[in-house]
């Protein structure tokens, strides 16, 4: 790390930090904390970028515009909650446990993914701890009601394989799909959308059909092949607002200059440098020493100079694409659900969030958040067809729902939800260092390894503080 009279003896202009969301935010913060003066820069009236909350004026209720959940490997992400004080507002499982609805079952309709020894094994032990991993699946694999028993042990050949993979061989795999790699190995269609598809649809936001295979195995590697714990869920108890809005506040206390509503039209270049940025309905110039572009690749593209557009590695960026979510929040007239969360089996509902008892909502009436990652089927329909799926899909998966009245439901369209990690795109993901010398990149879709998840975002942040550091120590 370069140290802070090091950087500053670089100037007194300020390091811009355009965009606010989770990447721009935790740059902003480790600059200004090793001494750089840093000006923030939101085009929004609030941060928070891709995770933010609104209050609903129409129920007088918070409503996050995407339903977030968090992974104990997620350690860059939990380190700023750490560093906001906000430990509390995720809550961790003892151990891995999804609940797995099949409505459409005809014999048992609930499973789980879990990390859970058998009740014998866990009574003659006397332990709660978890067994190594990736022992720690094995009863969750083999009681999982929705395989047969022949897709089982091929289910667990193909993790075995995973989790022997070496990093080396996993980037050769950037090329195919995760159902091409899953299919070599032995994985039917049914059970791609049975199990498979659990897990990447919610952490790739796309299916395995789509997504780059390197990417899926490295999400499952991490989260649930090495460490027992590493995929614990985390599970928000408050508005997604709270971290950013906390950030902002840290940042401003610390003596950043945070503009909202302030949106950055151009960066100016000397040829080899970023010396100021345009900004503001007048088109004002505001000097600086370095610049940490943390936005969406379709949106950073047009801040540069025309003349480097085209060079590396800023080309890549118009060969990424998005993946749309929708989520469906739902109002009803009585309790229809009493677990946390539950992942179901039905295309209209994927992923279904007992809101009510996450945030500690009273009153008569009850509610639930319906997830759909990779929506890219539905992203257009009129709101109201969604509803009327999410609800159906909703009355056959939770009982309690069959017998309910739905009071009311609030449809969020996230277009440009995160990027798309196809087959191939690893190449295209940038590092956060660039040839104009003090320029940074960072945003979940840079190079950080992980997919477009809040730990890639923090990672890409504290990467290009980084290299903002050690450029202007260097320059010094």
């Amino acid at each position: 790390m370069v140290s802070a009279s090091q950087a500053v003896a670089s100037g007194d202009a300020p390091v811009a930090v355009i965009g606010g969301g989770l990447a721009g935010l935790t740059a902003a913060l480790d600059l200004v904390e090793a001494g750089l003066p840093t000006v923030l820069f939101e085009r929004r009236p609030f941060p928070g970028g891709k995770a933010y909350s609104f209050r609903d004026p129409n129920f007088e209720i918070t409503l996050d515009n995407g339903q977030h959940i968090t992974m104990r490997c997620c350690t860059a992400f939990q380190g700023l909650l750490d560093r906001l004080e906000l430990g509390r507002l995720v809550s961790y499982q003892d151990e891995l446990y999804v609940p797995v609805i099949d409505p459409f079952a005809r014999g048992r309709r609930l499973s789980a993914i879990a990390a859970r020894q058998p009740p014998l094994l866990r009574y003659l032990t006397n332990s709660a701890a978890p067994v190594t991993a990736p022992l720690h699946l094995a009863w969750s694999i083999l009681t999982y009601a929705h395989l047969s028993a022949e897709e089982k042990a091929r289910l667990g050949l193909a993790m075995d394989r995973i989790r022997r993979l070496s990093e080396a061989e996993r980037r050769t795999l950037d090329r195919q799909t995760f159902a091409e790699w899953l299919s070599a190995n032995g994985q039917t269609a049914r059970m791609i959308q049975r199990i498979w598809d659990l897990i990447v649809l919610p952490t790739c936001n796309d299916r395995s059909a789509d997504v780059s295979a390197a990417q899926a195995i490295q999400v499952f590697q991490v989260g649930f092949l090495t460490k027992p714990r590493a995929g614990d869920i985390g599970l928000f108890r408050g508005g997604l607002s709270v971290v950013s809005d906390h950030a902002l506040a840290a940042f401003r206390q610390l003596g950043g200059d945070a503009r909202l509503t302030t949106p950055v039209h151009q960066i100016g270049t000397d040829g080899s440098r970023a010396v100021h940025v345009s900004y503001g309905s007048n088109g004002q110039q505001q000097q600086i020493s370095a610049a940490v572009l943390a936005l969406p690749p379709q949106h950073a593209l047009p801040l540069l100079p025309r003349g480097w557009r085209q060079r590396e590695p800023f080309w890549r960026f118009e060969r990424h694409q998005t993946s749309p979510i929708v989520n469906v929040h739902m109002q009803w007239d009585r309790t229809v659900m009493l677990g946390d969360f539950a992942a179901v089996l039905d295309p209209h509902v994927q992923f279904v969030f007992n809101r009510s008892r996450l945030h500690g909502i009273s009153g008569p009436s009850h509610w639930v958040s319906v997830s759909i990652s990779g929506a890219h089927e539905i992203i257009d329909d009129p709101q109201q067809a969604i509803v009327d799926r999410a609800e159906a899909g909703l009355r056959r998966a939770l009982k309690r729902a069959r017998s309910a009245k739905l009071l009311a439901a609030r449809v969020v369209k996230e277009r440009e939800a995160t990027f798309r990690p196809l087959p191939g795109m690893a190449a295209h993901r940038p590092k956060p260092r660039t040839p104009i010398r003090n320029l940074a990149l960072a945003g979940a879709w840079t190079d950080t390894g992980w997919p477009a998840t809040m730990e890639s975002a923090v990672r890409s942040g504290h990467a290009a503080a980084e290299t903002i550091l050690e450029q202007l120590g260097a320059s010094s």
